[in-house]
């Protein structure tokens, strides 16, 4: 049979094209190593042209030359499955593998075969809902020799856990949560503002909105890990209640700390749209490392390769080749086996004295291997025993598992954030990315009890999936999220002022209020340190610090009530678009601008009223 010889390219627009080149100078790439980086992505050229979207999600296309008896070849399976995961040798750096398109014509049958088998199993949902669901190999796009419109089915998923409840410091006398510096609700709701779509409420994480927004904390002095600093005011959105500003910054690690990295690079067929996302995102976190540190990248879809490893970060020709040897296509999505490679290859290079960190880029649509939510999670919560620390960085806005990344990160002593655009790259892969790979304390879980005399009502906004119990907050086995490097995690908590009554009385206990010493509200903190050393940190809050608004109370509240308009809360009181806008005008008077800088917050607030 005759082989036809497929091209594959991604179509980008001229203004997308320009863009790409500023965002790899900026980073530090030479004129000749940007050149390079804006031709090709993962094995397919990059074009340029009348580009059939304005987003940064790129459907891959193939272009075929006819073979001697004129026929296009391939046959649908093996156009659709052929490509796996595979590395060419463009550079001594890189190892040679398997080619992504297989001259055996019975090593492509069996996996044709293989995912069409997978395809024809029952499932559940009926036929339409088996083909989009986990069990099926997603598919890279068949032939077309021009762009085509593709309709999109939006197979996102994610949980929503009640919101928290008003609470009487009587009935519930200590508010405990753990630390939240993951940013991927705030990125996908800004993403999907951008584009003019609507924001399922499932998806807002209203303490990422707020925490992914820039402070001005108290730092940390000595030997401290971090530093709180408090606010209070009046509450916009409710007459009778008054907001209290928690801020928490960490410590600024040591500069001299070298990193071992591992980057896991999902290239399954459900990834294709997001490729040069990826590997724009790649590229931004090896221009951060340098003489010291080394990187490995480990790419994954039915199978797992090694394209490089062990190699040292001060040569940027080499790592430019790098990059550009990951190749393949298509395929199903067997993250957990790529997951237990990497895991494997950093403790078999393990390094005491560097950052041991893993870095995997993903949509979270595992179909192979462990695929269960809740068995990712045991699987990854004994990894972290290993002192290996993972970053998730998620991609794709119609197949985001945003409920499994979001659990791998918090089991994985690790960070997740969202990808959907060059500058999400820069502020949380670039301009983070000391924060997110140095850990300064790990486990931290904060508890905040109210005096009664002063604070009759309470409730919490966001961390509705972090909130802890007594027993959780003291067992030290109790596995939570770290603080990393300058960190900064937010509570902003309504409350209303008064004697707190007790609601439910007991026969036995008779809960007085009596007049705190000048305390409206007692803060502890427990965590480890880098080492495993168990400790914890106590502050005071007076009635006069939650008197005091300033800028961060004025923030925060901005992007609270914004949070509780997306979640459609039932807490947002008379928060309406009218009410946000009068707060977005006052925050651009106070920051001295005249209109926002685009895919920020307040870029995103201005769309959202408009």
């Amino acid at each position: 049979m005759s082989r036809s010889r497929a091209k594959e390219y991604y179509l980008v627009s001229e203004s997308q094209r320009e863009q790409m080149k500023s965002f790899y100078l900026g980073l530090g790439y030479s004129e000749e190593q940007t050149k390079k980086l804006c031709e090709s992505c993962f094995g397919a050229e990059i074009r340029t042209g009348e580009a059939p979207q304005t987003s940064w999600s790129f459907r891959r296309h193939t272009e075929y030359e006819p073979g001697p008896d004129g026929s296009n070849g391939g046959g649908f399976f093996r156009n659709m499955f052929s490509g796996i995961a595979s590395a060419t040798k463009k550079s001594s750096g890189a190892r040679a593998k398997t080619s992504a398109v297989y001259e055996d014509e019975a090593v492509a049958e069996r996996i044709a075969g293989g995912c069409a088998a997978a395809m024809s199993a029952p499932m559940v949902g009926g036929a339409m809902g088996g083909m989009m669901g986990q069990a099926m190999c997603m598919p890279a796009p068949m032939p077309m020799s021009e762009p085509q419109a593709v309709p999109e089915f939006n197979t996102a998923e994610t949980e929503a856990p009640k919101e928290n409840e008003k609470s009487s410091p009587l009935d519930e006398a200590q508010l405990i949560f753990s630390a939240n510096v993951n940013t991927a609700s705030w990125q996908y709701v800004n993403e999907k503002i951008s584009r003019r779509q609507p924001v399922s409420p499932d998806f807002v994480r209203i303490e990422e909105i707020i925490n992914s927004y820039g402070y001005e904390l108290k730092k940390p002095e000595g030997d401290a890990p971090f530093e709180l600093t408090a606010e209070g005011g009046k509450c916009p959105w409710n007459k009778d209640s008054e907001l209290m500003f928690v801020g928490i910054k960490g410590k600024k690690a040591d500069e001299d700390i070298k990193h071992n990295i591992a980057l896991l690079v999902d290239v399954s067929g459900s990834m294709e749209d997001e490729w040069v996302l990826v590997q724009m995102s790649i590229a931004a976190i090896m221009s951060r490392l340098g003489d010291g540190d080394v990187v490995s990248v480990i790419a994954y879809s039915n199978n797992t390769v090694t394209v490089s490893e062990k190699t040292s970060c001060a040569d940027r020709d080499r790592l430019v080749d790098i990059i550009l040897s990951i190749d393949g296509i298509g395929g199903c999505t067997n993250g957990s086996d790529g997951l237990e490679k990497a895991y494997a290859y950093i403790k078999d290079n393990f390094d005491e004295k560097k950052n041991n960190r893993i870095f995997i880029f993903t949509d979270g649509d595992f179909n192979f291997g462990i695929t269960g939510k809740g068995e990712l999670k045991d699987f990854i919560y004994e990894k972290r025993k290993t002192g290996i620390y993972l970053s998730i960085v998620g991609y794709g806005m119609s197949n985001f598992k945003d409920d499994k990344m979001e659990a791998l990160a918090r089991s994985g002593n690790g960070n997740y954030t969202f990808i959907s655009n060059p500058f999400a790259i820069i502020d949380e892969l670039w301009k983070k990315l000391e924060s997110g790979l140095i850990t300064v304390a790990k486990d931290v879980k904060i508890r905040i009890e109210f005096n009664p005399a002063y604070v009759s009502e309470y409730r919490l906004i966001g961390y509705d999936a972090r909130k802890l119990t007594k027993e959780e907050f003291y067992d030290t086995e109790k596995a939570v999220d770290g603080i990393g490097s300058e960190h900064e995690v937010v509570a902003l908590v309504e409350l209303k002022r008064g004697r707190a009554e007790q609601k439910y009385r007991s026969r036995y206990v008779d809960v007085s209020t009596k007049e705190g010493e000048g305390e409206l509200a007692f803060v502890e903190i427990h965590y480890k340190t880098p080492e495993g050393e168990n400790r914890e940190m106590t502050r005071i809050i007076t009635p006069g610090e939650a008197e005091k608004g300033g800028d961060n109370l004025r923030k925060a509240a901005l992007l609270g009530g914004f949070g509780l308009l997306l979640k459609d809360s039932q807490y947002k009181g008379s928060m309406s678009k009218g009410l946000l806008s009068e707060l977005y005008k006052e925050e651009l008077r106070a920051e001295g601008m005249d209109e926002p800088q685009p895919y920020t917050h307040l870029a995103a607030i201005s769309e959202f009223i408009s």
